[in-house]
Order: structure tokens, then sequence, then C-alpha cells
């Protein structure tokens, strides 16, 4: 399972997408993605942080569960919209984590010396949207100023 924030419906965004598409630069596309990368990045600290706040010491799950979190970037532009997305998961040792689970408070876990039987535990559910709360303001500004640099760039 895996959790996606998702910035769509960005007016600028679509146009200048549209319009680096028309003029055939693929190299001002890779930077873009480059530029757009980047500005996830507090996001991505701030859920890692935030996790690490959230999961039980004990066990040592908050240590294991900030190492395994990945994060994936998509960028989709069409014709009447435009969106970037960041979607997180987490590698487990078998299969990956259900990160929906954590988010809504329950942990799952192996008993201490019988890995046949199971336990649930309640864990301060939301802290995947408390992380991307956190960094919103500053991944909407670094967004802001990315599509206004390649905007000055295309007028050049």
């Amino acid at each position: 399972m895996a959790l996606e924030v998702r910035i769509s419906g960005a007016q600028d965004f679509k146009k200048l997408a549209a319009q680096i598409r028309t003029e055939g630069r693929k190299d001002l596309s890779r930077q873009l993605d480059k530029a757009l990368a980047r500005t996830v990045v507090p996001v991505e600290k701030s859920i890692k942080l935030e996790s690490a706040q959230t999961m039980p010491k004990s066990g040592g799950y908050a240590g294991e569960m900030s190492r395994s979190l990945r994060f994936k970037t998509q960028k989709r532009t069409g014709g009447n919209s435009a969106s970037y997305s960041l979607i997180t998961y987490a590698d487990g040792k078998a299969e990956r984590r259900d990160i929906r689970a954590l988010e809504a408070g329950n942990l799952r876990h192996p008993i201490f010396g019988n890995r046949k039987t199971w336990a649930l535990t309640k864990i301060r559910p939301g802290f995947h949207k408390r992380g991307t709360d956190n960094a919103a303001d500053e991944a909407a500004q670094q967004m802001d100023e990315v599509v206004r640099e390649f905007a000055a760039r295309l007028i050049k």
C-alpha cells in the first residue's frame, strides 16, 4: 500500500509544461523534472520525522520504519490538467508495509519470541498527513519558484 500527495490543477504548471512540450525542449523538461523533485524534499523529511515520532520506540520499530520509507515522484501533464505526485511507501522484509493501516493508527506486528502470533498495537494516527501538512507551505513556495524560474527561461 502506498499513500500519495498530489498537487493538481496548478494553472501555471500546466501552461509551463504545455509550452515546454510545444517547443520540444527535452533538455528543459529534464531540468524541470529535477527541479520539481527538489521541491518535495522538505515533505519527505517531514514525513520521516513524523514517522519517527509516532512509531513505538520499544522494539526499534520507529527507526526501522523511518529507514524503510521510500518516495517516488510522478509528473503528469495533459490537455486539461497537470499534476505532480509524491507517492510514499515502505518496504518490509518480505513485503511492503501497510502504510494505510499505520496512517489509520493500526500497527500489526509479531509477538516477541513467537513469530507465528501477531498483535495489533494502536498508535497515534495521521503521521503521513501531519508530515505533509507541516511541509506543505515550504513545498508550495519552492514549486512556485521553480515554475517562475522555468517560465523566465522560456521567455528568453
